[in-house]
């Protein structure tokens, strides 16, 4: 079987936000549409969409192009067929079994599936070798990525077909393995897993954790307002698809939190209510402002380390005189650890709190130890201040980490001097692996699972995580700017503060982390 080269009529089944998106994308790059619906007010919607948007690129003539359906057999022409159906396996292995018996045997049968497997999708076709996975991201004409995934029985003619559809269409198409989630679900399940964990234990408020991820992370949404914008019962189904498809994959459990969310209706934008309010007259979404940085100056104990990059260059920037140890008679403004756990930091912190005066704040990095492990080991626990080195100069927000004990003259001198150095100040108490490193080194682990699993390689994977979901880097590209090491670290500090495999590393993240000696 060989497929046509050049479609030039294409189908899609499923006239929602989805298929209109794919249907206006067919129409920018010039294609005929055949776009079937069973709901006829569906349709008539989407022609709406269809006409606004063609409007407004000066090309409503193409409206032309599109026949709007009911019927299943209007689509037997078609060189490719598109389904956007709602994902229900049964629903589209009968959709899929039935366009066998209409389509021409060379038609390609492409899925939009996000989650489900495409080879069980396939096995309903009589001809599964024209059978892929051609899967678009919301809103369609928008993103620039499309996931080409090869089911088992996809001929590699069927693949190239739908790579060179993908181009044509303005879309950049990477190949991937027909695996749970593809690429970018799968590897994304942390930045909503783990940000659900952190607001269910209390460390963060929603728009908290969304303020740590945008701010300091350089991400375009947090990760509440992106399940409020997807949905948040579609954000769930895809954590359940993933979580059942893998066999209980600890990585993908559900979280309580969505689930009741669901059961309340409170679904994100498209109700009104999510984890924000979207009703009319309601404030805006806006994250906090960066302070100005002032004219500072005073001396600055730092120590030695590599678990805060750029920070030491950010105080002398910002006014700050830095000295490696005190001096006699001199009162610095504060103390800073940069160590990691590996390298002393509580060694360092202990050394430091024995030449501190009282008054002054101690800050200890501390996205690999618990901070209030150093505390015991300190003369004057209550100056104790944590602190996110990792992401500390990635953004305008720094993560500050407070004891129980912490003195109200710390906590102030801590946030002045956060402050002074620009940033927004965010407090939250002791936990494994804080905000960001615990996110963030989630998905590069995640990332590195992909590949061990031969999803695809790492360039395809940071591609794909870029085009997708927007991601300011490539996840593999950032485990390695990091330091696969000091994310092995975060992890194996989740792991031994909560002993569950959830957080267990990846061979193959240990593997880059031994090479990195040799580099």
């Amino acid at each position: 079987m060989t497929p046509t080269p050049s479609p030039q009529r294409i189908g899609i089944i499923g006239a929602g936000t989805m298929g209109s998106g794919i249907a206006l994308t067919a129409l920018y790059a010039g294609y005929h549409v055949v776009l079937q619906d069973v709901v006829p007010p569906m349709l008539d919607r989407a022609r709406g969409y269809l006409e606004k948007f063609l409007t407004r690129k000066n090309l409503q003539d193409r409206l032309a192009q599109v026949t709007l359906t009911t019927e299943l057999a209007d689509l037997a022409a078609c060189d490719v067929v598109i389904e956007a159906a709602p994902e229900d396996l049964s629903l589209k292995q009968d959709l899929f079994s039935r366009l066998a018996g209409l389509c021409a045997p060379e038609t390609i049968l492409a899925t939009n599936t996000s989650t489900l497997s495409v080879t069980a999708i396939a096995a309903a076709v009589e001809r599964p070798e024209r059978v892929a996975g051609m899967h678009f991201f919301n809103p369609a004409p928008v993103l620039p990525l499309v996931e080409v995934v090869q089911a088992a029985q996809t001929s590699p003619q069927t693949v190239e077909a739908v790579v060179d559809l993908a181009e044509a269409m303005g879309k950049t198409p990477v190949v991937t393995r027909d695996t749970p989630g593809f690429i970018v679900n799968r590897v994304a399940r942390p930045f909503y897993g783990e940000a659900l964990r952190l607001l269910g234990e209390n460390v963060a408020s929603h728009e908290e954790i969304d303020w740590a991820v945008q701010l300091g992370g350089g991400f375009r949404m947090g990760p509440f307002q992106l399940m409020d914008l997807i949905g948040i019962d579609i954000n769930a189904g895809a954590m359940k698809s993933m979580y059942e498809q893998t066999f209980g994959e600890p990585r993908y459990r559900p979280h309580w939190i969505q689930v009741q969310m669901t059961q309340a209706g409170r679904l994100g934008r498209k109700t009104g209510q999510g984890f924000y309010t979207y009703a009319e007259g309601a404030p805006p979404i806006t994250p906090p402002t960066p302070p100005e940085v002032g004219e500072n100056a005073g001396t600055l104990i730092v120590s030695a380390g590599s678990w805060a990059p750029g920070l030491s260059g950010l105080c002398e920037r910002s006014g700050y005189t830095l000295v490696g140890h005190a001096i006699p008679e001199m009162t610095p403004l504060a103390g800073l650890v940069l160590k990691g756990k590996d390298e002393g930091a509580l060694q360092a912190a202990v050394e430091l709190d024995a030449t501190l005066p009282p008054s002054v704040p101690l800050l200890c990095q501390c996205a690999d130890v618990s901070l209030i492990e150093i505390a015991a080991q300190l003369d004057y626990p209550e100056t104790l201040v944590g602190f996110d080195g990792l992401f500390f100069t990635n953004g305008v927000l720094a993560t500050l980490v407070e004891t129980p004990f912490l003195a109200g003259h710390a906590r102030q001198a801590a946030e002045s001097f956060v402050r002074s150095l620009g940033r927004v100040p965010l407090w939250i108490p002791d936990s494994p692996g804080l905000i960001l490193p615990r996110i963030v080194g989630m998905l590069i682990n995640e990332a590195a699972f992909a590949v061990l699993d031969r999803v695809a390689d790492a360039d395809t994977i940071d591609l794909a995580m870029r085009l997708g979901v927007s991601y300011p880097k490539g996840l593999v590209a950032w485990g390695r700017e990091i330091g696969f090491g000091r994310v092995l670290a975060v992890l194996e500090h989740l792991r031994a503060e909560y002993g569950e495999e959830r957080y267990r590393a990846c061979r193959l993240l240990r593997e880059w982390a031994r090479m990195e000696r040799f580099s």
